[in-house]
């Protein structure tokens, strides 16, 4: 859960460094060489008459820090940081295929929160609909026969134990590919959040897929999952996860210190004409 939450628009001071936030400068300073190192300037360290500090760039996003810092980077459209949200949360949305409400921007409702509310609420109605399963084959030593006999491995496991045999047999588990990946995305989510309600959701998200495992590798997962009617309803969910996760999707950001970040490349905005008020001769 963030216990600081730096809220600035792309192209603005986010901090100093001083004695007083050296823990901070250290933070974004790793950020800042990550993100030079990809071309992707979320955040940059300028120098400049004596005094240095860091600056948001021109992607728009959140990053969650590991001391807890939320840092929210809003585009730079007029209205507030309200509007601003709303604007961000309409691209999000746009990526993701989620349809935007742009009323849940209220009070106390920053864009990492309204990510997370997102990816909670997909993930509460796949459960709800029935998660996705498949058949696995699996080997196991087990009292009683079930599919086909290792023989080899049987009589290295069970000399001894004649009451056992050593079996593979297919299971029909939801350890499949994109529940791992919900899973690991929730598992980052529920860490991060400060609504009770995202919270709840998430822990039952988890409770309910205990028998699936996390990725190791989770990139590799996305490679796994198979586009077909039935796996239709997690077209939102893998979308949202592959940006968080999956750096060749242009939005997904690291760090040494950064516990989440997600980060998109803002248009800006298009200039208001001004009407001279002279009339057509």
């Amino acid at each position: 859960m963030y216990t600081r939450h730096i809220c600035v628009k792309a192209n603005e001071r986010i901090a100093e460094i001083s004695p007083e936030n050296t823990e901070l400068a250290k933070m974004l300073g790793e950020f800042a060489d990550v993100c030079e190192a990809d071309g992707k300037k979320a955040v940059t360290l300028e120098r400049k008459k004596g005094s240095e500090y860091f600056m948001a760039g021109s992607y728009c996003g959140f990053a969650c820090l590991s001391d807890g810092t939320l840092l929210e980077i809003l585009p730079p459209v007029k209205g507030g940081a309200a509007n601003a949200r709303r604007v961000l949360g309409a691209e999000f949305c746009k990526r993701c295929g989620y349809k935007f409400d742009p009323s849940v921007f209220g009070e106390g409702m920053n864009f990492m929160e309204y990510v997370i509310s997102v990816f909670a609420g997909e993930t509460t109605k796949i459960i709800k609909s029935g998660v996705l399963s498949a058949y696995a084959s699996r080997e196991e030593n087990l009292t009683s026969v079930q599919g086909t006999i290792l023989f080899s491995e049987n009589i290295r496991r069970n000399l001894v134990h004649r009451e056992r045999v050593y079996v593979r047999h297919d299971v029909f588990t939801p350890d499949r590919a994109e529940n791992r990946i919900i899973k690991a995305a929730a598992a980052k989510f529920v860490k991060l959040t400060a609504s009770s309600h995202s919270s709840h959701q998430l822990m039952e998200a988890l409770s309910y897929l205990d028998e699936v495992r996390v990725p190791f590798n989770i990139t590799a997962e996305f490679s796994k999952c198979v586009n077909t009617r039935n796996t239709k309803k997690y077209s939102t969910i893998l979308s949202i996860c592959r940006m968080l996760f999956d750096k060749d999707a242009g939005t997904a950001f690291s760090g040494k210190y950064i516990s989440c970040a997600q980060f998109y490349k803002m248009n800006p905005p298009k200039p208001e004409h001004k009407h001279s008020g002279k009339g057509r001769k």
